[in-house]
């Protein structure tokens, strides 16, 4: 029996996944090994192919790009991509088209990553040209912009039959950037592999949180586009005469230094507790779950992981009005959206804490709006893949 009539009447579907993976960290990682997750649990063949070496440590603002001591998923997953080696890629594509699979799905959120992809990509595509080359968007212009970031973009788009954004924001830089681009806006799907939430006050003791304040939590990696120096400039905006904390929960990839100065400045260092490192999967309810708000007071955004962990964990949230962060927000009832500036922020914050507010405290609509299932399906029913 020859190859094309066994690939015809193959008892399943077979997805291959290109990106970041265990044992590397990071949003861009869970969402990876989620979406092969609900692939495999939909009776899909699944596979990753991620990194070997994702980016030069010269390049690496962050501490470690590992994720030591975190379980592997069950999940196929191999180690095989240089990000800076172009005879690599060629390999890559020949392993992939080996592997023949009936669509391909690629995470994108940088134009570095272009050059390797889009190189990938066109390999399969020459090999295998029936199947599918789908790119997950989940950032078109990057927050720090560079020279020919645009021609990397349109490489790898060249090279993909579709583009699925995220949020309807960056459905919009794409098609603003590639009019003719076969797009569709999705959603982020709710982070739910961190597991149960946890008792609040088993959580604080945890954290050692005292009790009589309330916490306001900004969580994950510290960059500029993620305002926290407009969160500290808010601070002593606040009217409100109940007592808070804010805790900064992840690793700095700026200088820590100058966010220590401003506080020490505006004198805050008794309302702000900082843990300047990545904080790993296990401790991730007790932050969430020993807070009461999860502040983004982001400058410039399109989509938020950071938004779908607090809706897992059925806390509220205090966005600024950038992107798309606010729209299911409003239509659930479940957080404030204050300008990305102090003033306003602190307005947002005050309403917070003087409970002027009331937020939807049932959670369980929008999950299942959100969850990976629900992503899933609307996915394979735009690929119309039966």
């Amino acid at each position: 029996m020859n190859t094309v009539y066994l690939k015809r009447f193959k008892m399943s579907k077979k997805a291959v996944f290109i990106g970041p993976a265990y044992p590397y960290r990071g949003g861009i990682a869970a969402f990876n090994e989620n979406l092969a997750t609900v692939f495999q649990k939909n009776g899909w063949d699944c596979k990753i192919f991620t990194f070997m070496q994702q980016y030069p440590n010269i390049l690496f603002p962050g501490k470690d790009q590992m994720a030591p001591g975190e379980d592997k998923p069950d999940l196929s997953i191999e180690r095989a991509i240089y990000s800076m080696n172009p005879l690599n890629w060629l390999k890559i594509s020949k392993q992939i088209i080996k592997e023949e699979p009936d669509i391909i799905i690629t995470q994108y959120w940088m134009p570095f990553m272009a050059p390797a992809f889009g190189t990938i990509l066109r390999g399969i595509k020459k090999g295998l040209p029936e199947a599918k080359c789908i790119t997950i968007v989940h950032n078109f212009k990057p927050h720090e912009s560079r020279i020919g970031d645009k021609q990397l973009n349109k490489f790898i788009a060249n090279r993909t039959d579709m583009m699925v954004s995220l949020s309807p924001s960056d459905k919009e830089d794409i098609l603003s950037s590639l009019p003719n681009m076969h797009t569709i806006s999705l959603f982020h799907p709710i982070y739910d592999h961190y597991g149960k939430a946890v008792d609040k006050k088993e959580a604080m003791a945890k954290l050692d949180l005292d009790p009589a304040f309330k916490h306001l939590l900004f969580f994950g990696l510290v960059r500029q586009y993620k305002g926290l120096d407009v969160l500290i400039d808010a601070l002593p905006l606040i009217k409100s005469t109940t007592p808070f904390k804010v805790i900064i929960a992840g690793e700095f990839y700026q200088d820590e230094s100058k966010y220590r100065k401003q506080i020490e400045e505006l004198g805050l260092e008794d309302k702000i507790l900082i843990r300047n490192e990545y904080i790993p999967n296990e401790e991730v309810p007790y932050y969430f779950c020993g807070s009461d708000v999860v502040v983004l007071p982001y400058k410039t955004a399109t989509q938020s992981g950071v938004v779908p962990i607090a809706i897992h964990f059925g806390k509220p949230v205090i966005v600024t009005n950038v992107g798309s962060l606010n729209s299911l927000l409003k239509k659930h009832q479940i957080g404030l959206v204050s300008e990305p500036d102090k003033e306003s922020l602190a307005q947002s914050l005050n309403s917070y804490l003087n409970n002027e507010t009331q937020f939807n405290n049932d959670f369980s609509e929008i999950r299942q709006e959100l969850s990976w299932q629900s992503f899933f399906d609307n996915f394979i029913k735009e690929l119309d893949i039966q």
